[in-house]
């Protein structure tokens, strides 16, 4: 087996043509047809003074007078970008550095995406990827499974979600193994070092070694997360180096920012990407001008475009047609809530985050975060 090798470009400044790659690789990226969660939405708000304001005086106002608590778990939202859009955005970026774009999209738990843009003449061979949940013990991990055969996709699917409905190490060893046996199939483990389950870090970690130990020789990669702090990213390349095992980039792009990082490859189509990760081992992750922007303030902005109106396709333009609340078993889009005092909330927590995401004021922003990240990478 080749040794190992991961190279990560750091790019400052304006895009120029690198005559030593061919093509750049977008991975890991969400669209409509991903759930997430805005349980950490009042935890963004609340840092800065007016936000903790807004978050202790409204919703204690709210209990008091209408006895409802709300609960920030039950509430979710999804992308702003369809899958045609998403591609766009993402090709767009590569070529501005004169190389061949290949896109692969990872929706939560759903293929969607994928299936749609091979419905389109433009897209028509992309990937068939999707990011898989998988429960494990007492936290969960994050599985890119990247182009899945198409003749296939559908029965991995359903086995992909029936180990998500009821985890089972044995039933995870054969996905795992079977998945292996794809020969054109990648398997990334994302953002190895995230706590999805606020477990603590110590119990995550100690969970995530013993996974690694369990199956690590079905795994190709581990990810260098876009959204994700210096700090953990450091450690990821680490990690690889101890492994002896390729890290591969994963923008994890929710919003509308491009990807903010992507690797870079002499390869001509994702098949041949694939083999240079799996079999030559070999990564050349390339950091985006924002991957050097405060974490913080991107994720405001993430949060601004997940409550804001967009140039969306399919009706989904006003913001309150993506936000969901689930009472009773049921999902209610927040436009029934038009006009009630928790709307007129939630529009107090866009004036915060709209403020901070404005053009006008993220100089000033910027640098009040620029001193909190964790030195280089």
């Amino acid at each position: 087996m080749a040794k190992s090798l991961t190279r990560v470009h750091r790019l400052f400044r304006k895009p120029e043509r690198n005559p030593a790659f061919r093509t750049g690789v977008s991975l890991h990226s969400h669209t409509m047809h991903s759930r997430e969660g805005l349980e950490r939405l009042p935890v963004y708000i609340a840092k800065f003074p007016i936000g903790h304001y807004v978050i202790e005086r409204e919703i204690g106002r709210l209990h008091l007078y209408e006895n409802r608590v709300i609960d920030f778990g039950k509430y979710y939202w999804t992308p702003p970008l369809s899958p045609r859009e998403a591609w766009t955005l993402e090709r767009e970026q590569i070529e501005t550095y004169g190389l061949a774009p290949i896109v692969s999209l990872t929706d939560h738990d759903n293929i969607e995406a994928s299936l749609r843009l091979r419905m389109l003449t433009e897209t028509s061979g992309g990937p068939i990827s999707v990011e898989w949940t998988v429960p494990y013990a007492i936290t969960e991990f994050h599985i890119g499974v990247h182009n899945l055969p198409a003749s296939r996709a559908k029965l991995w699917m359903s086995a992909l979600a029936d180990y998500t409905a009821k985890p089972r190490t044995d039933q995870l060893r054969d996905i795992l193994a079977g998945l292996n046996d794809e020969r054109n199939v990648l398997l990334v483990l994302n953002h190895p070092y995230w706590d999805a389950e606020g477990v603590g870090a110590v119990h995550h970690r100690d969970v995530l070694l013993d996974f690694l130990q369990n199956f690590l020789p079905w795994l190709h990669a581990i990810e260098l997360n876009g959204m994700r702090s210096r700090r953990e990213n450091r450690e990821v390349l680490q990690l690889g180096e101890e492994l002896e095992f390729p890290v591969i980039s994963g923008g994890d792009r929710h919003g509308c920012e491009p990807n903010a990082t992507l690797n870079f490859t002499q390869a001509e189509s994702f098949e041949e990407f694939i083999h240079e990760i799996r079999y030559e081992r070999q990564s050349d992750i390339a950091l985006m001008p924002q991957f050097f922007e405060p974490l913080t303030l991107r994720l405001i902005e993430n949060a601004w475009h997940a409550l804001s109106d967009a140039p969306g396709e399919f009706g989904r333009r006003s913001w309150m047609t993506r936000v969901f609340v689930e009472e009773n078993g049921e999902a209610i889009p927040f436009s029934n809530f038009n006009g009630t005092r928790f709307h007129r909330i939630i529009e107090k927590f866009r004036w915060i985050i709209g403020l901070v995401a404005n053009p006008v004021v993220r100089p000033a922003i910027r640098l009040a975060f620029l001193g909190n990240e964790e030195g280089g990478l």
